[in-house]
């Protein structure tokens, strides 16, 4: 994904333009990973966008929200 689909994407999940600069910066320092961006995302209250998890990753997740 470039980084102008990243910023979509984050912006369509409602993330606030602070929000999306400080994960941007993040990206650019250490590159693309849709597993971490998710669970930054989780972190910060928003739902996950990036990646499609497989049965075993959807329990993580969901012990994660809890």
């Amino acid at each position: 994904m470039t980084l102008e689909e990243i910023a979509f994407e984050l912006e369509l999940a409602g993330l606030r333009i602070e929000e999306q600069r400080m994960l941007l910066s993040s990206i650019r320092r250490s590159g693309f990973d849709a597993k971490i961006l998710d669970r930054k995302l989780i972190g910060m209250g928003y739902a996950p966008v990036f990646t499609i998890y497989d049965d075993e990753n959807d329990a993580y997740i969901s012990n994660v929200k809890k």
